[in-house]
């Protein structure tokens, strides 16, 4: 659960309705400034703010203009002494929650914080980050977004393109409409058509139903298309004609049908190489590129890691039902020297695991953050390091497993993977065989206690041992 962040200058009125928030089970930070409540909403992630209308450096109201500035969506509720009527409509237009008098009534404020809870329960949340070149970013998104003209978000994996994408469309005209993302890599060739313009019942070999493409789902909202680049030649024409002519046709019809779509595209691929080298059309890349949105990584951004790791921390802890309590020192000390090739998808997968090894109401040990990327990419990190993280990552795995009763997919799940084949056959062998002599797999292994030792997950492991022993021998 996140913080409920508390604005007020009266010390005794502050710790007094903090206690009592604590015992119904909340989590609270107080600050006496507008100043300092700035730099704590930049730094960390709230679920509600409790602020003085009047404070010493300024009043609330400059503080509801900042935050509608920075689009932070946080629920504010402005409690004073001074009740005046213009005040309470100001901070209501301002984006204020509600307006409460001095003293507040507790079952009252309660009674706030359970509605606000409910509306918010849906509602998806990210760390926006206050680094130059974050800012940047969100500078551009705000002048595009109403603009109507096709996007192209260029960055490395993981860097937050489809949130970007989410960003632009809910700040457009079309926020209102669908938003359709889709994964292009995910789109075979022989079926793009249909996936793209839909088709009518009997079309082709097992077409038993008309189906409406993404065209027709998307009309009059915003389509978006990650990973571009891995569209196949012939797909590309295709998409090229129907967005020249603004028109596409489904598979078995005899119509063509107008269609009103703004097109998001993201790649981490060089599309100008794979134009010269024949695998992307040029005419299609410069449809795309009416606009071009290039996503910093996050070793660039510094001062959003510590920031992002409370962010991404927060949210392991909801959905993972634990209390950990934060990162210790030497954690964070990690976490900011640590390169992050995979960017804020690894740190959220390597937060989440160091959630999953800490117990409730504990800091995160340096030891508790493993990170996959150092032994593939040549980090420099010396052989115990690689080893003691590959050993950390198997903890991670075993108490996945044991957490969802020794089911693999959900497993994965919980791990932030979402390929589970990918994870098993792949990324779960390697732990193993960074982490265990070949002498000692079957020891380290075969005599894990219950739960660990599912039939499924034993039978895994034989084989494992059974392959590694065979490559030993070549």
């Amino acid at each position: 659960m996140k913080a409920i962040l508390i604005i007020e200058d009266d010390i005794i009125f502050s710790r007094t309705i903090s206690n009592w928030l604590v015992k119904q089970g909340m989590k609270t930070q107080c600050v006496t400034t507008i100043a300092d409540a700035r730099r704590a909403i930049a730094g960390k992630a709230f679920s509600l703010i409790l602020a003085d209308m009047r404070l010493p450096d300024d009043n609330s109201l400059s503080l509801l203009e900042w935050m509608k500035e920075k689009r932070c969506t946080v629920p504010v509720i402005i409690m004073t002494n001074y009740g005046e009527v213009e005040n309470a409509v100001t901070a209501i237009k301002l984006g204020a929650t509600d307006y409460l008098r001095k003293p507040v009534q507790p079952d009252i404020l309660l009674e706030l914080i359970a509605g606000i809870r409910e509306e918010d329960s849906g509602k998806p949340s990210f760390y926006r980050g206050e680094s130059s070149k974050t800012q940047e970013m969100y500078r551009q998104i705000e002048l595009i977004a109403c603009a109507d003209i096709s996007v192209l978000l260029r960055g490395a994996s993981g860097t937050g393109k489809e949130h970007v994408a989410h960003e632009i469309h809910e700040r457009s005209h079309r926020r209102d409409r669908p938003y359709i993302p889709v994964d292009c890599g995910t789109i075979p060739e022989d079926l793009a058509a249909s996936e793209f313009f839909g088709h009518l019942r009997g079309a082709f070999t097992g077409a038993e139903n008309d189906k409406a493409g993404l065209f027709r789902t998307a009309d009059r909202g915003t389509l978006f298309l990650d990973e571009i680049g891995n569209l196949s030649y012939r797909t590309q024409v295709m998409l090229l004609r129907a967005l020249q002519e603004k028109r596409y046709r489904p598979l078995g019809d005899t119509k063509e049908y107008p269609f009103d779509i703004r097109l998001i595209a993201a790649t981490n691929e060089n599309l100008e190489k794979a134009i010269a080298e024949g695998r992307f059309r040029e005419d299609l890349f410069h449809r795309l590129n009416e606009f071009t949105i290039r996503l910093p990584l996050l070793t660039e951004c510094r001062e959003d890691i510590l920031p992002l790791a409370d962010f991404f921390l927060e949210e392991a802890n909801s959905k993972l039902g634990k209390r950990v309590e934060g990162f210790g020192r030497e954690a964070r000390n990690r976490l900011v020297a640590y390169h992050w090739p995979g960017n804020m998808r690894e740190m959220k997968n390597v937060i989440r695991g160091a959630v999953l090894l800490t117990p409730d109401r504990k800091w995160i040990a340096p030891d508790s953050l493993v990170f996959p990327m150092t032994e593939r990419d040549g980090a420099g990190v010396s052989g115990v390091t690689a080893l003691n993280d590959a050993q950390k990552e198997k903890e991670c795995i075993l108490r996945a497993l044991e957490q969802t009763g020794g089911n693999r997919k959900e497993a994965a799940k919980l791990l932030g993977y979402n390929r589970v084949q990918t994870f098993f056959r792949i990324i779960f062998p390697q732990v193993i065989k960074r982490s265990t002599a070949s002498n000692s797999l079957i020891s380290d292994f075969m005599c894990v206690r219950s739960p660990y030792t599912c039939p499924a997950f034993t039978q895994h492991i034989k084989m494992h041992i059974f392959f590694h022993k065979a490559l030993k021998c070549l």
